[in-house]
């Protein structure tokens, strides 16, 4: 028996006698207290749960993937690139194309073979030279070809396959010809070509000398018709 006359707990004080009084007590106050903890628990696990949720579509470095090097900027048919035109990016392999530039010094100083837009990965392919050739069939020549008509040109794009016509006569010098590059001198939709347009066309030796053979003839026509054909 405590000297009290009340008889002592077995092991000390109780569970309940352990915690905080502003947990237990049943006053006004405490009350009060117990209700801003709730709340503020409550809005931590709410701000908590839109974090989870939100996380994985905000915006972070991606530090997987092999770095390339992409357009920093549009690029114009023809332009010359320069340092500030190119950036380092890193990109998923499986989502590479082939034949890309992995340092910026590998493009610096390249004519671009058409237009570039930003953030484009370039490849030996979208610049002018023998790079244009790179992978297609043994026997393929870049050509030049002149245009009697600019009407396709400004929906024409590296990499499109047209068939080549000469103008006058509908002959067909060329089935499919990829083109590798398009000058576009200030030309719109149904307007005759200017002066100097045409495309660079991947032909086999035999059309190239197709091309060649028409523009000599006497009578040859002032260029050649281009029908794009399906993808």
């Amino acid at each position: 028996m405590r000297p009290d006359g009340n008889a002592s707990r077995p092991g000390g004080a109780g569970p309940r006698s352990r915690l905080p009084r502003a947990l237990t007590s049943t006053s006004r106050r405490a009350r009060w207290h117990r209700s801003r903890i709730a709340r503020a628990l409550s809005a931590l696990l709410a701000g908590l749960a839109v974090w989870l949720v939100a996380a994985p579509l905000l915006p972070h470095p991606d530090e997987s993937g092999d770095p390339v090097v992409v357009a920093a900027r549009d690029l114009p048919l023809g332009a010359t690139v320069s340092a500030d035109d190119l950036r380092v990016e890193r990109r998923p392999r499986a989502a590479l194309p082939a034949r890309v530039l992995d340092r910026p010094e590998a493009g610096i100083g390249r004519v671009t073979s058409g237009p570039v837009v930003e953030g484009e990965v370039l490849t030996t392919v979208r610049f002018q030279g023998p790079s244009q050739l790179s992978g297609l069939g043994a026997g393929q020549v870049a050509v030049s070809v002149p245009l009697a008509e600019a009407g396709l040109l400004p929906s024409l794009e590296p990499a499109d396959r047209v068939a080549v016509l000469v103008a006058g006569t509908g002959q067909t010098v060329a089935a499919a010809a990829l083109v590798l590059g398009v000058n576009r001198p200030g030309t719109t939709l149904g307007q005759t070509a200017e002066s100097g347009s045409h495309v660079v066309l991947a032909l086999t030796t035999e059309e190239a000398r197709a091309v060649a053979a028409t523009m000599n003839a006497p009578s040859g026509p002032a260029g050649f018709v281009l029908a794009l054909r399906a993808r």
